[in-house]
């Protein structure tokens, strides 16, 4: 038979007693004494409130089934949920306690939803606890129930900012760890919404704060992440060390997007004080202009947001649209030779190669790249490019996929990544000595975003030396015939992505694409 639940018989075990003392220890002492980082000490007290709550609950109401003792949990955790995520439920909540002598002020924060698993734990060791034959000990666990109603209902007291400093008396400030802090100086609470950056987007520094606000794209921030600001006090923003800058995107009910960027070598991680009353650069203030508008600033990390649309890109300075580019269906029909049986060619320069005895392959390459007619053998490899030195790739490895189509008459190499058709990949009998090439951003071009948001800036490649008389400049749609053989290349793409989202397909994993076609013609 089973054994009837108690659960004031839980408010003994060590569990229990640990976390309720844990809770007291960590709201009444370590706070705000700078021992631990405030980020760790938020944290404490979720973990074990969520674990004291549940129990105490179901002894004050003196819940005796496993089913009741299940929905004390559920009931639990769905209103800390709840206080965490809304606004509207915190403040419900807030209310609800105002009437009781024990008045709560909470912070909206979902990272602390991460304490919910320690519902679990209480579940799993506690509701046990309350079958096991245990000596009655009224008072013990009376006073249990005093002690963890007590420490509960002070948890979340409403703090008062820090005293500001006087002649005789000087408050401590509270600090934790960031770059900056963003201050509410306003008289009322402010609910900020902040947008990072994506995990997977990659800047280049030097770009992105040299004009933060034509440099990044609102496509390339992650979703907000809301947070209540209590009047007087700041929350810290933190840098990303990987990326050597930091941007966010912050909105709030009455306040326009407005853009933060900053170099985390000129504000590196430290301390920072999480209170307005603190005068020094390291808080951005959240304040009311003399209009009554909500306003971040004035700082050196405020920005305006970047817009919704881009400008018209300056005359030339346009980077071929998507559809453009270098491609060919896969799998690729290996080796042969094929008798092409004819060549279909579309308006967008993609052309069907009808092959005798195999499927149809389709490749996109320019008309004057495709030289081959019906009734030519040709034959087919593809292979990847890996390693060697590639000066164009800007100090990049090399990576770049080709595709060489050879009849007895032409063969045609065309490559995309960060890398160009060159003869040498050709692997042709004639061994040529390779031109000097370079490419550097097309001057006076800022730039563009694509649909990803990625910045897209023009390149001009520049070709000196051997088969070429003087140096020669080619920008994306023009094409260079190179002397002694070499070939004819055809520029169909050049583009250099400073700040890319990765995983944007179909070519921002490199700081530079490019996209070409080598036609060189058999020697007679």
């Amino acid at each position: 038979m089973e054994r009837p639940f108690a659960a004031r018989r839980a408010l003994l075990h060590p569990l229990w007693l640990g976390s309720l003392a844990l809770l007291a220890l960590n709201d009444h002492v370590l706070k705000g004494a700078g021992i631990l980082p405030g980020a760790i000490t938020g944290k404490l007290s979720d973990f074990a409130g969520l674990v004291v709550a549940p129990a105490l609950l179901a002894a004050l109401l003196r819940l005796g089934s496993r089913r009741s003792l299940v929905l004390a949990h559920l009931a639990t955790g769905a209103v800390f949920a709840a206080i965490k995520l809304s606004p509207a439920a915190a403040r419900a909540f807030e209310a609800l306690a105002a009437l009781t002598p024990f008045p709560w002020q909470i912070t909206v924060d979902p990272t602390d939803l991460m304490a919910l698993p320690a519902l679990a734990l209480a579940f799993r060791v506690l509701v046990p606890a309350m079958q096991r034959p245990l000596p009655e000990r009224p008072l013990a666990q009376r006073t249990a129930v005093v002690f963890g109603a007590l420490a509960c209902a002070a948890t979340s007291e409403p703090t008062e900012p820090p005293p500001p400093c006087g002649p005789d008396f000087c408050g401590v400030t509270p600090t934790e760890s960031g770059a900056l802090s963003l201050g509410n100086t306003t008289e009322g609470e402010r609910l900020v919404r902040l947008r990072p950056l994506k995990d997977s987007v990659q800047v280049d520094c030097p770009t992105l704060l040299a004009d933060p606000e034509s440099a990044l794209s609102r496509e390339l921030f992650a979703p907000a992440e809301a947070w209540l600001l209590q009047p007087g006090r700041g929350l810290p923003l933190e840098n990303n060390d990987t990326a050597g800058c930091v941007a966010y995107l912050v909105d709030a009910d009455g306040l326009a997007p407005t853009l933060l960027a900053w170099s985390s070598q000129k504000f590196p991680t430290q301390l920072v004080s999480t209170a307005t009353n603190s005068d020094d650069r390291l808080m951005i203030p959240l304040s009311l202009d003399s209009n009554g508008k909500l306003s971040l600033g004035p700082h050196e990390a405020v920005f305006k947001a970047p817009a919704l649309e881009d400008p018209p890109a300056a005359p030339g300075c346009a980077s071929p649209g998507k559809t453009v580019g270098v491609e060919w269906s896969t799998p690729v029909p290996l080796h042969g030779p094929y008798v092409l049986e004819s060549v279909v060619s579309s308006p967008d320069d993609c052309h069907a190669l009808v092959l005798q005895n195999q499927s149809t392959m389709y490749v996109c390459v320019p008309g004057a790249a495709m030289p081959f007619k019906a009734g030519d053998s040709i034959a087919i490899e593809a292979f990847e490019i890996a390693g060697g030195s590639y000066p164009e790739t800007n100090g990049e490895a090399p990576e770049g996929k080709a595709l060489v189509l050879r009849s007895d008459t032409h063969t045609v190499l065309a490559v995309r990544g960060n890398v160009l058709a060159r003869y040498e990949s050709t692997d042709a009998a004639e061994p040529l000595t390779e031109p000097a090439v370079e490419s550097e951003l097309a001057q006076g071009c800022a730039g563009a975003h694509d649909e990803c948001g990625s910045l897209l800036v023009p390149l001009e490649v520049s070709y000196l030396g051997a088969h070429v008389p003087s140096i020669t400049f080619l920008r994306a749609g023009k094409s260079l015939d190179l002397a002694d053989g070499y070939g004819t290349l055809h520029l169909v793409r050049a583009d250099a992505m400073p700040i890319r989202d990765t995983e944007c397909p179909p070519f921002a994993r490199k700081s530079r694409h490019y996209e070409s076609v080598l036609v060189v013609s058999a020697a007679p």
